[in-house]
């Protein structure tokens, strides 16, 4: 029973945190099979290695290329990928069933072999994954035939499935180790990769031995790297574009309703934005001075100015409509310019301080956000001085602990695990604050290793408290996502995990 209530939460966490508001009619109309999609992304991948990569751009073009045990629907419910069943045949113990006649891009054929290996290789430390820490809790895979493999898990963990569906890529081990994972990636999934023009662009095409009969409608899937202006927009209008995965937020009242075009979006479903503070390095290794920051800044204003009235507040890693909501005993959930003053003077900074915010250049939210904060933070003293720089120059800074104080985000955050064990815990494959808390760490363990739902939801109300109150981030904001695409395309959605799932993507009449 306890398994049951959890399956159900999990279920109506994902469905409140899908509100999509596509036009009827596009799913109404027949797909005209073939055609060559031209995509704009926010930003370029890293790589396009499911394991290594660690921003979304990279998320947003490997997840065409390979595919996983199982995925979310938009309605929240596990559904099969390469998995066509799996049963908990006790606490600590998961089997699934795979998919026959299934064959990655480079003609092997994908058996139990390649999910036990997908799966110890994330773990592996010499890998340097940073989604090792939402799989920590496995102690053994076996792969009894071909077609079986069983997770032995170390303790009950609540995580398990969410995080199969969300980071669970497969790939294979002759590709891995024979070639060149960053660059040149080998799946399963409905599109083969094909070229990437540094700077300019990355080409999928159709994998004809998709496993999944009818997939994809399309021939190919060009995805361009362009800033969130206005030249995507007149790319849309040219017929140079056909779909891209962000509008510049001030022409979002007017290009929704637009008859050109046909807008998706989610009110719920989305990013997290937070700005991070060095705990390791001066003058964020104070607790009152990153407090007095989180007391500085108004939330309203970061709303309301750099995302222009989109999105929520921000206060916790998970939306409003997010089950796991709770915001009770949050530090700083509300602007206190005088009570920043008093803990920045108790820090030993009566006549205020200065300090660097690292700006990334092509994510224009993020930037003004910064640039909001620096308004909020001279009100009490602190001058901040912002370095926009490329996102390759901020992500190697940003990592190495080379920044004082930046703006950042995660992304796919369904379960509240999928936040702490990377970004909080103490040695997490994503903790870039460098901060260490012992008890946070514990608790954190004990959330993951629960299925009981309201235990869950205690332990991280705890977390959120201390995590809050010592500020190594601070919540700005609740980013949602717009899709703008020509209306000749259609079958595009938000989706739980937020990949873009371009195999259900097509051109219609």
């Amino acid at each position: 029973m306890t398994h049951l209530t959890r399956r159900r939460f999990g279920q109506s966490a994902a469905a409140l945190a899908l509100a999509t508001t596509l036009p009827r009619s596009a799913f109404a109309q027949s797909f005209r099979q073939g055609g060559d999609l031209r995509a704009a992304l926010t930003g370029e991948p890293d790589v396009l290695d499911p394991a290594t990569s660690t921003i979304y751009t990279g998320a947003q073009v490997y997840e065409g290329i390979f595919s996983k045990l199982i995925d979310l629907d938009a309605d929240g419910n596990f559904i099969p990928d390469l998995a066509t069943a799996w049963t908990q045949d006790d606490p600590t113990t998961w089997t699934f069933t795979l998919a026959e006649g299934v064959s990655f891009h480079n003609g092997e054929a994908f058996t139990s072999a390649d999910v036990k290996y997908s799966f110890e290789r994330i773990l592996d430390p010499a890998t340097a994954s940073g989604y090792a820490g939402l799989y920590a809790q496995i102690d053994s895979i076996e792969t009894p035939d071909a077609k079986t493999v069983t997770f032995r898990l170390k303790s009950p963990f609540g995580p398990f499935l969410t995080n199969l569906a969300t980071n669970g890529q497969i790939v294979n081990r002759a590709a891995i180790e024979s070639g060149d994972p960053a660059r040149n990636p080998v799946g399963t999934g409905p599109f083969t990769f094909v070229e990437w023009m540094q700077g300019d662009h990355i080409t999928l095409q159709k994998n004809p031995s998709y496993f999944k009969p009818g997939l994809p409608h399309l021939d190919s899937v060009t995805f361009r790297f362009l800033l969130v202006d206005q030249s995507r927009i007149d790319g849309l209008a040219a017929g140079e574009l056909d779909w891209v995965d962000a509008i510049p937020l001030h022409q979002v009242p007017i290009l929704k309703d637009d008859p050109r075009f046909t807008y998706v979006s989610s009110p719920v479903a989305g990013i997290p934005d937070f700005l991070a503070l060095n705990t390791a390095v001066a003058p964020f290794d104070n607790v009152k001075v990153r407090q007095a920051v989180a007391l500085a800044i108004s939330r309203a204003d970061i709303r309301d100015l750099a995302y222009l009235g989109t999105g929520e507040l921000g206060l916790i890693e998970v939306p409003t409509g997010s089950p796991w909501y709770d915001d009770t005993g949050v530090f700083g959930a509300a602007q206190d310019v005088e009570a920043a003053k008093a803990l920045l003077a108790e820090a030993g900074y009566p006549d205020g301080l200065a300090i660097e915010y690292l700006g990334l250049s092509q994510y224009p939210e993020l930037l003004k956000t910064g640039q909001v904060v620096r308004e909020a933070l001279r009100a009490v003293g602190i001058d901040m001085a912002i370095s926009a720089v490329d996102v390759s120059v901020w992500y190697d800074a940003f990592v190495s602990g080379n920044y004082q104080i930046t703006s950042a985000y995660q992304e796919r955050t369904i379960d509240p695990d999928n936040f702490y064990s990377l970004v909080i815990r103490s040695g997490g494959p994503i903790n870039t604050t460098a901060y260490a808390n012992a008890e946070v760490d514990a608790l954190i363990d004990k959330a993951a290793a629960s299925v009981d739902v309201a235990e869950r939801m205690d332990l991280y109300r705890q977390i959120r408290g201390i995590v809050t109150a010592e500020a190594p981030i601070v919540f700005a904001h609740f980013e949602t996502l717009n899709y703008l695409m020509n209306r000749n395309v259609a079958g595009s959605a938000i989706s739980p995990t937020l990949s873009l799932h371009m195999e259900n993507v097509g051109f219609v009449d």
